[in-house]
Order: structure tokens, then sequence, then C-alpha cells
């Protein structure tokens, strides 16, 4: 019964959803995983359309996945190879821009890839916040460069969250820092802390010692919100996570980084 109840609520508010165009609670500040909303394949993830559909019900932010074509194109995709989406296993440094947008999708509903600097320019007035996981193992100098021109040409150079790969980007966007890095960071860079890293940790990860050392040193916490990805959530996992996130709602955790399943939690009616 209970399922069947969380189920409802999640259909009348993406009805909600399309009618106002807006119902996240605007105290709370969600980036969407994987470029939007891509909940039981709604959009393609790290697509414009699951991007707008996140801007509709007034997400904050996106994360994205960044990856370089051979010709060095910065694009959005986050498989290593194409073959789940595409009728090729290459990777995408082995093709050039051209050839990736050549590629044929396997499932009608998967979109053509979009540049970063296309998905961007789209973000633009729309979105506040990226939250960028770059998937290449050893990104260059050149990757790097090209990544910032993108960023302060669009405006979000200084509103960019990185996960992994992010030295680069220290004292120009924030850095991920995770709890077990906290006090290692702490005693390099001082009060310094909350202008280079934030907080990532899962729902389930953060305790009250955490948070109010969080607060105490002005450092943002980023609750991350995406279990599962792609699979059947079934009703024990929809119950912890709002648990979980009810009780960082009451200790005034408000950023949140989810698999958007779950922004029924955040409603502005709930």
């Amino acid at each position: 019964m209970k399922t069947y109840l969380i189920l409802i609520i999640g259909l009348l508010s993406v009805f909600i959803s399309e009618v106002n165009g807006s119902n996240i609670d605007r105290k709370y500040r969600l980036i969407a995983h994987r470029g939007g909303v891509t909940e039981n394949g709604l959009y393609p993830e790290n697509s414009i359309s699951a991007l707008d559909e996140a801007i509709k019900r007034g997400y904050t932010g996106v994360e994205i996945d960044v990856r370089q074509s051979k010709d060095g194109k910065l694009f959005l995709y986050h498989n290593r190879t194409f073959e789940q989406d595409y009728d090729s296993k290459a990777t995408g440094s082995e093709l050039t821009w051209a050839e990736i947008q050549a590629l044929r999708p396997l499932k009608r509903k998967t979109n053509t890839i979009v540049s970063m600097e296309d998905y961007c320019n789209h973000c633009k007035g729309k979105i506040e916040e990226l939250m960028i996981d770059i998937k290449i193992d050893n990104p260059s100098l050149e990757f790097y460069q090209e990544l910032e021109r993108i960023l302060s040409q669009t405006g979000y150079l200084k509103s960019s969250y990185f996960i992994g790969h992010g030295n680069y980007f220290k004292g120009k966007s924030y850095i991920t820092m995770l709890i077990r890095e906290k006090d290692e960071f702490f005693k390099a860079n001082g009060e310094k802390t909350k202008d280079y890293y934030f907080l990532f940790a899962g729902i389930d990860e953060l305790n009250s010692r955490i948070i109010q050392w969080c607060k105490k040193n002005n450092i943002k916490i980023m609750a991350c919100v995406n279990r599962p990805y792609r699979v059947a959530m079934n009703n024990d996992n929809l119950l912890d996570a709002k648990k979980d996130i009810e009780w960082l709602q009451k200790w005034g955790v408000v950023d949140y980084q989810i698999d958007t399943d779950y922004d029924l939690f955040f409603r502005e009616d709930d």
C-alpha cells in the first residue's frame, strides 16, 4: 500500500510540475544527477531535454559528465565507450567530434550527444550551478584550458563544483572534499578551506558531528542522493531515503545532488 501511495504522490508531483513549471521548494538547492531529469528513462542523460525538465521543475543546478573527442571537443557522456547507447564500441578519445555526432543510436529515445559548450549556453539564465565530473583519466593542460574557457564565457566558472580531477580549478571553482579528507584539507588550508572545497557525502554518511564541524567552519555540505541509479526503486529504498533526507533537512542541510526520482521529498507542498 505504501509503495502505491508513494508512486501516486510522485505522479501527482510530475503533473503539478507540468502545470506550474516549478515544484521544488526554493529553500532547497538541488543539483540533478547526470544532466537533468532521467528517471525511468524519461529523458536521455546529459541531454538538453533532460536539462529542460530539470529547469521546469525548479532545480538549481545539474551534474554533467565531461569527456573529450580525438580532435579536442568537450562533450557530455557518462560511459567510457559508446556501446550502451550507440552503434560503436569506441571511446570518445578515439573519434573526432564529427564522428561522434554521426553515431547511430540503438534506441529511439537516445539523443545526439551534446557538446559542453552548447549545453552550458543552454543553461545560461536558467541554471545557477554546475557540478562537473571529468570522465577522463589524465586530463591535459589543453583540456583544462578549454574547460575553463567554456565556463568563463558562459558565466559558470565561479559557480561550478568539481568531482575529481579538479585541482586545476582550486581558488577558481569549488572542489570535492570527502569526509575522510576533511581534517587533512583543513590542516593544510585553514579557514580558506571554505573558499576551495565543498564536502560531498552520501545522505547515509553524514552525522551531526560532521554537520556541526562544517557549520563552524562555513564549509558547504553537498549531500548525495543517487542510490540506486537505473535500478527499480522499491518501497524500502524510498522510505530509507526519506528518513535520511528528513533528518538532514532538520539539521539545515539545503544543498543536494540527486537522482531526480527523489525530488518528491523536496516539494513545496510536502
